[in-house]
């Protein structure tokens, strides 16, 4: 734990990266290093924003306490569900003012995303300091700061970083990063900023977490302002 408590210190220290960095793991047994959510359910993008709001400890949660896609996404898997369920989601969804104009361009979207497919039985949120080996940690921070993270990494391995955007803030990091296991970068979408309150300037970034030594190492690295 003590590294953890190091990574997020120095982030902060170097780049002035204010916002709690949450981790994320999964797991197949009950975690002992966290405590159970509870049987309230929201949306992914939310519970993970009370890491901020509250100040919680690390909890523990499960596809019953997710009602978006962001279980699937993250790898935890969909509850079921009735399909007056289904139904009242879809409203909330397609439409004028709504994430899709048609449930044709929803499919679509959900054929582009690199599914997480290997599903487990529980995933522990907390901030990064207080979660032991996460497999995933969040940053969020202004463009300019995701901006070096990215080329932290590119500097050292000559790699460069997926980006996607038009979808939700699951979708479109989740996925990717724990296919490639490398990192990725996406402003989300109305729904997910407004349930996390993020600043208009604001994005996500999700790193491996065997990636971060390497980031931390190189951000001292890089060009910072104009080449002299």
């Amino acid at each position: 734990m003590k590294k953890n408590q190091e990574y997020a210190k120095r982030l902060k220290e170097m780049g002035g990266y204010e916002r709690k960095i949450i981790a994320f793991k999964l797991c197949d047994e009950v975690p002992k290093s966290a405590g159970l959510y509870g049987d309230d359910v929201s949306f992914h993008c939310a519970i993970a924003a009370e890491i901020w709001e509250e100040g919680r400890n690390p909890f523990y949660i499960s596809n019953k306490n997710i009602l978006c896609g962001g279980a699937v996404y993250s790898g935890l898997g969909n509850r079921r569900i009735t399909k007056e369920e289904f139904d009242g989601g879809m409203s909330q969804t397609i439409g004028t003012g709504r994430g899709y104009a048609t449930r044709e361009n929803f499919r679509r979207v959900n054929q582009q995303i690199p599914h997480q497919f290997i599903h487990h039985k529980y995933q522990v949120i907390g901030a990064l300091e207080d979660v032991e080996d996460p497999d995933v940690v969040m940053v969020v921070a202004d463009a300019y700061r995701v901006m070096r993270l990215c080329k932290a990494y590119t500097w050292k391995t000559g790699e460069l970083v997926q980006g996607l955007s038009g979808t939700a803030w699951c979708t479109s990091i989740f996925p990717q990063v724990y296919r490639t296991k490398t990192m990725a970068f996406t402003m989300g979408d109305e729904q997910s900023r407004c349930l996390m309150n993020l600043d208009p300037c604001e994005m996500y970034c999700l790193i491996h977490y065997e990636l971060l030594p390497l980031i931390l190492e190189n951000l001292e690295n890089i060009q910072t302002g104009l080449a002299t």
